[in-house]
């Protein structure tokens, strides 16, 4: 298979305590972590301590946008070429090196399912980090860049230390990604414009594949960023100190609520897929509420 280049073989030797930290690693390109890091970006903005200077809201928004196109990218483009992992990705090595409670833990975190090409975790690591590096005003843009490039590098390398890629999937994730993120910051430039194209790419993975969990969760979350943004983003404020720890604390108990209610369910693609657009229209307008909230307190 062309995408197997041998790269796995060199890295299979590495040792075990090696493998279990990129498997910590990788956590900065998955889901949850850049979901949590981008939401809070966006409601804390120009408030963010220390990484504040600059995030107007709209600059906020955009990293949200951003991923939104990481997750469309990731699920159509995997739907289109629908080739499989390498051999093994579903089994975490080295478990035995950790405590019986957390090799459940780590087993999650050290695995893949699901189609391999591209690799979501560089898709996101790329237009998250990088977007990272143009919406924060601190330091340098070089500093940034070279903080954004080591962590992307390091992610894409965990995945094939991890054995849940080939090496063409992940440079694959780089590229695809690196070309949308070039288009949104250089081309449309507005928070509803990079939700509509990724809300396109979303549709070519309900095409391609049909509805399903990833294809719904998609579709919501693209769908519902471009249109919320595109009602109510101008009426959004800057944030101010008491505002902040309102929407924070609203945005704790309402999205978190929101999702671990509809995983705990077992739901079907069209609950996702409404979960999907409610806990981003959520997201998106909480810092309303939240500075309200602050005026009446």
């Amino acid at each position: 298979m062309i995408r197997a280049v041998g790269v796995a073989e060199v890295l299979s030797a590495l040792p075990g305590a090696v493998v279990v930290l990129f498997a910590l690693l990788t956590q900065l390109g998955d889901f949850w972590f850049t979901f949590s890091a981008c939401a809070l970006l966006y409601w804390l903005g120009s408030r963010t301590p220390t990484l504040g200077r600059g995030l107007t809201r709209d600059r906020a928004a955009m990293l949200v946008a951003l991923l939104a196109g990481a997750v469309a990218i990731a699920v159509s483009v995997k739907a289109v070429f629908a080739l499989p992992r390498p051999p093994g990705a579903g089994t975490a090595t080295h478990a035995d090196l950790l405590p019986v409670a957390l090799r459940g833990i780590y087993e999650s975190m050290a695995t893949g399912e699901g189609y391999g090409f591209p690799s979501g975790h560089a898709t996101v690591a790329v237009l998250v980090w990088g977007g990272f590096a143009w919406a924060l005003r601190v330091g340098t843009r070089r500093a940034r860049t070279a903080v954004a490039g080591t962590v992307i590098g390091l992610i894409g390398l965990s995945r094939l230390v991890l054995g849940v890629h080939y090496l063409a999937d992940v440079l694959a994730g780089f590229a695809i990604a690196g070309g949308f993120l070039w288009l949104a910051v250089r081309v449309l430039k507005t928070p509803e414009r990079v939700f509509g194209l990724a809300a396109v790419v979303a549709g070519l993975a309900l095409v391609t594949a049909g509805l399903s969990r990833d294809t719904g969760a998609a579709l919501g979350l693209t769908v519902a960023g471009g249109v919320v943004w595109a009602l109510v983003g101008d009426e959004i404020p800057e944030p101010t100190r008491r505002g902040v720890v309102f929407t924070v604390l609203l945005g704790v108990a309402t999205v978190g609520v929101l999702l671990g209610g509809t995983l705990g369910l077992d739901p079907t693609p069209v609950v996702v897929t409404l979960a999907a657009g409610l806990g981003t229209g959520l997201l998106l307008t909480l810092p309303l509420a939240g500075e309200r909230l602050a005026k009446k307190y």
